[in-house]
């Protein structure tokens, strides 16, 4: 994005209210149902945070209804950054990050028993430093439905193309947020349609879509990017490890999400609508879903290009997308190294290791985590939200 654009979303975000009948037409198919939660099964008391759960409908006669979890910051809704988070897969919901990674609850395995799971709260969460959205997306992903069976058949780059629709009629219908900065964030598979959906905020930015996104820049966890590299790579990284970790929880430590989300009164509390999915699934793995696109590293070399951020971690005991082949692509895309390898810190003890590059407007910064696996918040939730936090404030690490 370059000064004039930048320039243009400002004066648009000021005048924000002299444009919603324009909008309004522009994007005549905005369908929004909200609902703000207070309570949830399994937790005590009221949540003491603001949980928002809706569909917004995208396509052109919103056949498509995805469906989020939108949970305002807990420190200054107003002024901390909005991100939109993706879960990978493809096919897995935003539920998995929300209750097992980055969201302010998860599942209390020490007082939960049969079909009785109980919740606590996450002492790491993101949210506390950030708006976040999690979104279940493609359709078919969790509780994502769509009205017409053509309607599952979705590619990577109409996956992007219907999250811009949704960002922009999300945005439409939570206007404070216009002048939040804006990120998107995705891991794993996460790592092919990011890039996309980055670059399609940017040209609808260019020539003139509304609302104006204020995209400040992306963020990718253990991402997927070369589809053959990626896999490739794990010899490699196999035989540099020599060991791999295999045990962080039970052996049944996702039984209990199953149990939850197909349970009618968690439905009911999430306002779910009746009958538009039979079972619940963590991850599906039946979409009519097409990969399309081998590679996403064409994609990030044209947003080396914008005026953007861009913060790309790796657990370095994920054997799935291995560091050594993330390192491989950022260097295929010849940034000049602002600050070269070495050592960050979390409580005097090294978290992981730090190399940023930069190119005119742009930048990258790249870290592992010490000992992470490929949900590398799950493995590491405190350094993770010290990284994210720092990077968050342009400070790192």
């Amino acid at each position: 994005m370059n000064s004039n654009s930048s320039s243009s979303i400002t004066q648009i975000t000021m005048w924000w209210p002299s444009v919603v009948i324009v909008l309004l037409l522009q994007i005549s198919n905005l369908v929004v149902s909200q609902s703000i939660i207070n309570t949830l099964p399994g937790f005590t008391g009221e949540l003491p945070f603001k949980l928002e759960t809706g569909y917004i409908g995208v396509g052109e006669l919103d056949e498509v209804q995805l469906f989020y979890y939108f949970i305002e910051s807990e420190r200054s809704p107003k002024d901390d950054p909005l991100v939109l988070w993706l879960t990978g897969g493809p096919g897995c919901s935003g539920f998995s990050t929300l209750f097992y990674e980055m969201g302010p609850l998860s599942f209390n395995y020490a007082n939960s028993s049969g079909n009785k799971p109980t919740l606590e709260l996450n002492p790491y969460s993101w949210t506390k430093v950030a708006n976040i959205i999690f979104l279940d997306s493609p359709v078919g992903t969790g509780f994502s439905y769509a009205t017409t069976w053509e309607a599952y058949n979705v590619n990577d780059t109409l996956l992007a193309a219907q999250i811009y629709e949704f960002l922009r009629k999300w945005l439409l219908a939570h206007s404070m947020f216009l002048s939040n900065p804006l990120y998107i964030g995705g891991e794993s598979y996460s790592g092919i349609p990011v890039p996309i959906i980055a670059q399609e905020v940017l040209n609808g930015n260019e020539i003139g879509n509304l609302p104006p996104l204020i995209l400040k820049g992306f963020v990718l966890g253990n991402p997927l990017t070369h589809r053959i590299y990626d896999v490739a790579a794990r010899l490699k990284f196999a035989h540099r490890m020599a060991l791999i970790s295999d045990r962080l929880y039970e052996n049944n430590q996702y039984l209990y999400s199953y149990i939850w989300a197909n349970d009618k009164t968690v439905r009911e509390a999430l306002h779910i609508r009746e009958g538009t999915i039979t079972n619940w699934e963590r991850c599906n793995t039946s979409l009519a879903y097409t990969m399309n696109v081998i590679t996403s590293i064409d994609y990030h070399r044209n947003l080396t290009k914008k005026d953007i951020r861009a913060l790309v971690y790796s657990g370095d005991h994920d054997m799935a997308f291995p560091y050594v082949s993330t390192e491989e692509w950022i260097e295929t895309l010849d940034l000049s190294i602002k600050d070269d390898w070495r050592p960050w810190f979390v409580g005097g003890q090294i978290a992981g290791y730090v190399t940023i590059f930069a190119e005119e407007k742009y930048s990258l910064t790249f870290t592992t985590i010490k000992g992470g696996g490929h949900t590398t918040p799950e493995y590491k939730p405190k350094e993770c939200l010290a990284m994210i936090d720092r990077w968050f404030s342009y400070y790192f690490l």
